[in-house]
């Protein structure tokens, strides 16, 4: 059973809540708008807002599923004491729950369970600590719900009662032992620029900065074992204006001499006006290990360097899955530099050739739901000598309101795979459910190889 795994404010609203059963938050809310949830893509947006927190303190790190820990240090005082640092974080994420502690335990124990202004952790109950269902069961049977509760056991009679791990905790929360939180490494800056007291005016002169700025870069991401899969060069001019000068590459690459090439195929499209004072080189980063000298390596590299040449001249495109059950809205153009993303395997086969737009024939068929006997195409009929199918689409369901009107794209379509007495075989479909009111739309969407 599919079931709620996130609300936001506005479902909450309308009475829907975590846990419940994909049907019944439809029932309660019959607009309700729902996304598959991807624990992966949670995981690595929790850490992209904690290395944004490292504009308040370097000292962050990720507390999945839902939470980052900021260790303020000697930083509260650069944002006005720790009131003011947390009046702008607020600010900035509206909603958060937030708490300052003197323990990282302790901070999670009151964002989690405590009260604005409440400071008094052993007024917390006893989930604060972070310990399982069946061990907070457990503690109410002893009579023990709040953290205040275990204060008058000795360390012997919690470690009896309650076990190892509360007893842990517990101490984690107070102080008593060290709280271990792995902080997230700042990202690495491999931003390079130079400086040029006599301002650049000439080609042979932007070129020539252009090289050795792109030597330096290149040399630091093969020490870092990184390539750029994009690059922005950026020519700040001595009467305030910049000229910018973007580049895409079709994957991570750090060589030198490629790079430099299309950087100096790019200087036309730079006006340096009266000269450029400041020249500054922003890799958007990727890890790429060292190299295998094989012998499909120079092959691969030509390509990519004819790929990389292309993309500075035009937009390259390449085809990628979307989310949706309709074939002809199942994949989206994308760049060609996009992280690739496999195409998800059919559960039926699919056809060689499909079609933009589904085009309309006639059908003969002896019964209204069974697979036509004969087809009209393009002026040309068309014996079926056999048939698979139905396949039943329906509409992309969680795109639109339960009562929105079908369009002709949008209606249950019951796919067959036939073959005619000429050898075509053909993919085609009716339009909507049989009703006696009504013909049956008939389209032919793709041809099998």
């Amino acid at each position: 059973m599919r079931r709620v795994h996130t609300v936001n404010a506005a479902a909450r609203a309308r009475g829907v809540r975590a846990d419940l059963s994909l049907a019944d938050a439809s029932a309660i809310c019959p607009n309700l708008l729902t996304w598959p949830h991807d624990p992966q893509q949670d995981r690595e947006a929790l850490d992209r807002l904690a290395l944004w927190a490292q504009a308040v303190t370097p000292l962050t790190a990720a507390d999945p599923p839902d939470g980052i820990w900021l260790d303020i240090t000697g930083c509260a005082h650069l944002w006005g004491g720790e009131a003011g640092l947390m009046a702008r974080l607020q600010a900035r994420l509206p909603g958060a729950r937030m708490a300052i502690a003197d323990t990282a335990s302790a901070a999670w124990a009151f964002a989690r369970y405590g009260e604005p202004g409440q400071n008094d952790l052993h007024a917390l109950p006893i989930a604060a600590l972070g310990v399982d269902a069946a061990t907070q069961r457990r503690l109410r049977r002893l009579g023990l719900r709040r953290i205040g509760d275990l204060a008058p056991l000795s360390r012997g009679e919690l470690l009896a009662g309650c076990g190892a791990d509360i007893l842990a905790r517990y101490d984690r929360a107070l102080g008593r032992a060290p709280d271990a939180v792995h902080f997230l490494p700042a990202p690495t800056d491999q931003t390079v620029s130079e400086q040029h007291a006599e301002p650049l005016l000439t080609a042979a002169q932007l070129g020539g900065a252009l090289t050795r700025l792109c030597t330096s870069l290149c040399a630091r991401l093969t020490i870092a074992r990184a390539g750029m899969t994009a690059l922005t060069a950026q020519f700040y001019r001595v009467d305030m204006r910049l000229e910018t000068l973007r580049l895409g590459f079709s994957g991570p690459t750090r060589d030198a001499a490629h790079i430099g090439k299309l950087l100096h195929n790019g200087l036309n499209q730079i006006d340096p006006g009266f000269g450029v004072e400041i020249i500054r080189l922003e890799p958007v980063l990727a890890d790429m290990p060292d190299s295998q000298d094989d012998w499909l390596a120079p092959a691969a590299m030509d390509a990519a360097h004819t790929l990389d040449l292309l993309l500075a001249r035009a937009s390259l495109q390449r085809f990628a899955p979307r989310d949706s059950h309709i074939p002809e809205r199942s994949a989206q153009r994308v760049a060609i530099s996009a992280p690739p993303a496999p195409f998800p395997r059919p559960v039926r086969p699919r056809p060689a050739v499909l079609f933009a737009r589904p085009a309309p024939i006639q059908v003969i068929a002896e019964w209204p739901d069974d697979p036509p006997r004969m087809i009209l195409w393009r002026s040309q009929r068309y014996r079926v000598i056999r048939a698979d199918g139905p396949e039943r689409i329906g509409r992309d369901w969680w795109r639109f309101a339960p009562d929105a009107a079908d369009t002709e794209a949008e209606r249950m379509r019951d796919y067959y795979h036939i073959e005619t007495s000429e050898g075509l075989r053909l993919w085609i479909f009716r339009v909507g459910i049989y009703a006696p009111e009504r013909s049956a739309d008939w389209f032919i969407h793709g041809v099998f190889a």
